[in-house]
């Protein structure tokens, strides 16, 4: 592969040049996807419509073009859906730069209102960042994790759902639930600003 293959962006290729994945069929998933080099096993670099964040996207996933929304890099909502198999899921990502430094438990609050019971979060903090995340399960086969990013640079917040079902019986999902929910957990902990503090000053 020479450098203008390797320079050239998915949405600037041909079918016959991406990989084989459910990820690069799509047409509106492709312009978000940077490379068809993976970050990690399975997974392709993402960036969204605003510029302001990046993460590692699954091959087996599709962005719903008619559930996603820009405004220019204030707002952006996007609806994603996974297949893999015996497990299906929808990660719910709305990244607004509104959200200031220090009113993170005002947007919790506002999390916790649309789950029956009270979410407990766990906060990680790296880098540039501070992650809020609580997993939730409603029975056996349906379960996920509600989290905030709030980026501590400047103003900006990620709300992540990610919602999965097993649609196997319940013996077999109690496996694949264990396995799949460090798998979604590593996708939300991929989420990353792309602000650099220079730029933002």
């Amino acid at each position: 592969m020479d450098n203008e293959e390797q320079s050239k962006k998915p949405s600037e290729m041909s079918q016959d040049e991406l990989p084989d994945v459910k990820a690069f069929e799509d047409e509106f998933t492709r312009r978000f996807l940077q490379s068809t080099e993976e970050t990690r096993p399975g997974y392709y670099p993402f960036l969204s419509g605003t510029g302001k964040y990046k993460m590692d996207f699954p091959l087996d996933a599709t962005i719903d073009e008619h559930g996603y929304a820009l405004k220019d890099k204030e707002y952006e909502g996007l609806f994603i859906g996974v297949d893999a198999g015996e497990i299906k899921s929808s990660i719910r990502i709305n990244f607004s730069s509104l959200h200031e430094k220090g009113r993170e438990h005002t947007i919790l609050d506002m999390i916790n209102h649309q789950f029956n019971d009270e979410l407990l979060f766990d906060e990680f903090t790296s880098g540039d960042s501070t992650l809020y995340l609580s997993y939730f399960e409603d029975d056996e086969t349906y379960y996920g994790y509600a989290g905030f990013l709030q980026n501590e640079v400047e103003n900006g917040g990620i709300r992540v759902l990610y919602e999965s079902e097993c649609i196997v019986g319940k013996e077999e999902c109690e496996g694949l639930v264990a396995e799949s929910k460090d798998v979604m957990k590593e996708l939300i902990e991929s989420i990353q600003f792309t602000v650099q503090s220079n730029e933002s000053e």
